[in-house]
């Protein structure tokens, strides 16, 4: 009778078992599963605030993870909520005018299946001597959406702070950066290497350094920091090894044939309409659904980095006739800015909107409607306008509308915002209540001839 028992005994213990076993497996294949996470398609937000007081740029990223969006958005008002308060206080201890500015823009360092790096510079003017300049790396688990501090990416058992000195002090001794960030101007600090952003080839370390919105970094290659670095990380980012980051490519475009448009009324009333800050994804293609019904044409003035991201409404623009001018790289404050800077804002926004549509420009509308410095020098043909309304960030479309009806007249330059949620709507009244009155829609370039 025990015999029998036994053999049932056995049974059961295997089938549990190789439940066990199968359950055990299954687990690892869901924890490697989970590993392999999808490339992030982002997009571009752009948060621009203007008010006599300040002026605010800010260009920060988004993704599919709303955990990460989440964190980032935090950083965001964190820094608006900062630069208010210092603008608040200088205004309250001098008797400057002058509009303060905040400015943000971020690169996209790196991402894989596990990781998304990107990289924050931080630029305030709050009526000091000098700038002040700072910069934030985020370095993001994609399976969680945590974004890691340093302690979390490095052994326990060891001081990553002085071994990550040590191969940084080698590597600026090895490539004797002129100019630039000095080993003897490193302390081995944690402070020091609180930017540090993971990378496909190793760990990118950015070091401050006086220029503004100019860092030194330093790249160390992945045979050096896999040692320092938690095994959980090491295998995924060998993984990473020559995976580019994620940048949406943009080709060379062949341009567009000229816009015909019927013959102008040349006794007529006519009036610009021009719109700036785009292209925006879903803006853009509504209000220029709104003008082909109404047969108008129009002038866009577009931030060149977001003609990077957003190519396609870019070429879509350009193939629907309206005219295309620039409207700076990243939107920054051009009275700040060195003549070499502005330079390169003006410049690298035109070979971006060349590549894109085909089509060479010479307009440029200023950032904020404020020249540059003095010391630039080069000619650049920069729009004006004529009409807008203040309110434009916080009243209503009606009301926007309202204001700019009531001071529009023949070869009026009207001023509109791509970005704003309202501007959809204030294009549909504008274009429906013009039209009645007898005016023809042209470029801004056709009354500036």
């Amino acid at each position: 009778m025990k015999q029998p028992i036994i053999y049932t005994l056995l049974l059961v213990i295997l089938f549990v078992s190789g439940c066990s076993f199968i359950a055990s497996a299954n687990e690892e294949a869901e924890k490697d599963k989970v590993k392999e996470q999808p490339m992030y398609d982002i997009t571009m937000e752009t948060d621009l605030v203007e008010f006599k007081e300040y002026h605010i740029t800010i260009h920060y990223p988004q993704t599919p993870n709303n955990r990460i969006n989440q964190t980032i958005v935090d950083y965001v008002n964190q820094q608006k909520a900062s630069f208010k308060q210092e603008s608040y206080k200088n205004k309250q201890n001098t008797e400057e005018t002058e509009s303060h500015e905040l400015h943000i823009d971020f690169d996209v360092i790196h991402q894989d299946q596990r990781f998304f790096v990107v990289h924050f510079t931080e630029t305030m003017d709050v009526g000091e001597d000098e700038l002040m300049t700072g910069q934030t790396v985020m370095n993001f688990d994609k399976q969680n959406g945590e974004l890691l501090t340093m302690e979390e990416l490095f052994k326990d058992d060891l001081y990553y702070v002085e071994r990550l000195y040590e191969l940084t002090i080698q590597k600026l001794e090895s490539e004797e950066m002129k100019g630039g960030t000095a080993a003897d101007d490193l302390e081995a600090t944690a402070s020091t290497f609180e930017n540090t952003a993971i990378t496909g080839e190793g760990l990118l370390v950015f070091l401050d350094s006086s220029g503004p919105s100019v860092y030194d970094k330093v790249l160390l290659e992945m045979e050096q920091v896999t040692p320092l670095l938690r095994s959980q990380y090491v295998e995924d980012l060998v993984k990473s090894l020559n995976i580019e980051k994620d940048h949406k490519s943009v080709e060379a475009f062949e341009p567009t044939p000229n816009f015909e448009s019927e013959r102008l009324d040349e006794e007529g009333k006519k009036v610009a309409l021009t719109f700036d800050d785009g292209p925006h994804p879903e803006y853009t293609d509504e209000i220029l659904d709104l003008l082909d019904r109404h047969e108008a044409r129009a002038s866009f003035f577009m931030i060149g980095k977001r003609v990077s991201f957003y190519p396609d409404m870019a070429r879509e623009v350009a193939a629907s006739g309206h005219e295309i001018g620039g409207h700076t790289w990243n939107h920054p404050r051009l009275s700040r800015l060195g003549a070499h800077q502005v330079e390169e804002q003006i410049t690298s926004t035109q070979r971006m909107i060349k590549l894109v549509t085909g089509k060479q420009t010479e307009l440029i509308r200023l950032p904020f409607g404020e020249a540059p410095v003095s010391s630039y020098n080069h000619s650049v043909e920069a729009v004006p306008w004529t009409v807008y309304s203040e309110k434009w960030s916080s009243q209503g479309p009606e009301k926007i509308a309202q204001d700019i009806l009531s001071q529009v007249e023949d070869g009026s330059i009207v001023l509109l915002h791509e970005l704003q949620n309202n501007t959809v709507e204030t294009v549909k009244i504008l274009l429906d209540k013009l039209s009645s009155k007898g005016y023809q829609f042209v470029a801004v370039s056709d009354l500036m001839e």
